[in-house]
């Protein structure tokens, strides 16, 4: 299974999902914000919004 960007699901516990979408991500593209994971592309939102 990959991400989005192409890269395998390698986390120990299997796929990260983004609290905001739900997409499944690679430890490159999670990302945590206040105790919150997401995914790049939402956290790109989230920082643009802020």
């Amino acid at each position: 299974m990959t991400c989005e960007c192409g890269m395998t699901h390698d986390h120990p516990s299997g796929p990260i999902g983004c609290q905001e979408c739900g997409t499944r991500c690679c430890r490159s593209c999670a990302l945590e914000i206040d105790a919150k994971t997401y995914c790049r592309w939402c956290a790109t939102s989230l920082a643009a919004s802020a």
